[in-house]
Parts: C-alpha cells; sequence; structure tokens
C-alpha cells in the first residue's frame, strides 16, 4: 500500500489552504498554479486586502502569502490585521515585493521574498514557513 506524506499543517484545524493576496494578476495565477502543482496544499487568490480582511476567517489559511504593495492597505497593515482575528492570528506570513521593509518583517517574523521570484526560491520559503510553524506549534 503507498504512503502517502500529509504534512501536519495539512491536518490541522486550519484548512490546507494557502492564502495569496497578490494584486498583480498574473503573478496570483503562476503562485497559484505553482502552489498546488508543487505542494500538497491549495491557494485562494484574492486581489486587494481589504477583500482578504474580510475574507481570510473563512478560508483558515496555513499560510499567507502577501504583497507588500497592495492597493487600500499594504501587507504589512493586512498582516496586524488578520493577527487581531482568531481565524488568522498566528498564521506565518510570507511578504512578497522588490522592496521590502526588512526591520518591519523581522520584527514581526514575517518571511521576506524578493520579486522578482523563482519557482525554487518560492517552494523553498513555504516549505520552511510551514515547517518552522508546525515546530513551533509542537513546543
Amino acid at each position: 500500500m503507498p504512503w502517502e506524506v500529509i504534512p501536519p499543517a495539512a491536518q490541522s484545524p486550519r484548512s490546507a489552504t494557502i492564502l495569496i493576496v497578490e494584486d498583480d494578476a498574473d503573478i496570483g495565477n503562476f503562485l497559484q498554479e505553482l502552489i498546488e502543482e508543487e505542494t500538497p496544499y491549495n491557494s485562494a487568490v484574492i486581489s486587494n486586502g481589504l477583500q482578504a480582511l474580510e475574507k481570510a476567517p473563512q478560508i483558515h489559511p496555513c499560510l499567507l502569502l502577501l504583497d507588500y504593495r497592495l492597493p487600500g492597505i499594504n501587507g504589512i497593515e493586512l498582516y496586524d490585521l488578520l493577527q487581531e482575528k482568531k481565524e488568522t492570528s498566528g498564521v506565518p506570513a510570507i511578504m512578497m515585493s522588490a522592496t521590502l521593509p526588512v526591520a518591519e518583517l523581522q520584527r514581526r517574523g514575517i518571511y521576506q521574498l524578493r520579486k522578482p521570484m523563482d519557482i525554487g526560491s518560492v517552494i523553498r520559503m513555504i516549505t520552511h514557513a510551514l515547517a518552522t510553524a508546525e515546530e513551533q506549534q509542537l513546543h
């Protein structure tokens, strides 16, 4: 009988969905296809921060993949507001942009992914962020 390896995050009460908040449709589609083809996770793409703030609690994401430069509110503001919600508090996050406010991200424990991104970097960062979060939950 073949063994299927399911990461602990995919078995937790949170869904096995990575929430992508990206206003560039091409990048959002690229990330969604990459995640669904290369990982055991599902993904949902939302194109702006205010809509993500509204929909994220219903999605119960296991990871947030946030563009820094979003219309309305930026990625850090979105992250801070999501941390205040019971359903999304403590969810690990990766912030994406060509220029990132490194000190702000480090202070919050947000991972950084610089654009333009390559497939390997995206997958490694997702794997690292989820593995680290799972390890922290075990301790």
